[in-house]
């Protein structure tokens, strides 16, 4: 994880079996694949994005990059300041 003037980026890797990504996030496969679609739909959700590389028996990365200021404006208001502080 990197944080940048702007932005935040994260890579995952894993060397585990890998998969077809069209099969996988096209719904061709039997299996839902839930974990990848809901991290697809959080990182979104905060105007990131999110780019997947796999290969059958090569295994998996993740690149996410979710910029800041969307991140922080979605973030709820729960740290209010002291006006004696400032």
């Amino acid at each position: 994880m990197q944080r940048h003037a702007s932005y935040v980026s994260l890579i995952i890797e894993d060397d585990g079996v890998g998969f077809h990504l069209q099969e996988v996030l096209g719904g061709k496969t039997d299996r839902a694949h839930l974990g990848l679609r809901g991290m697809q739909e959080r990182i979104l959700l905060c105007g990131g994005h999110l780019d997947i590389e796999s290969l059958a028996g090569e295994g998996t990365t993740l690149f996410v990059r979710i910029p800041l200021a969307d991140a922080i404006d979605l973030l709820p208001n729960t740290v209010e300041e002291d006006p004696q502080r400032s």
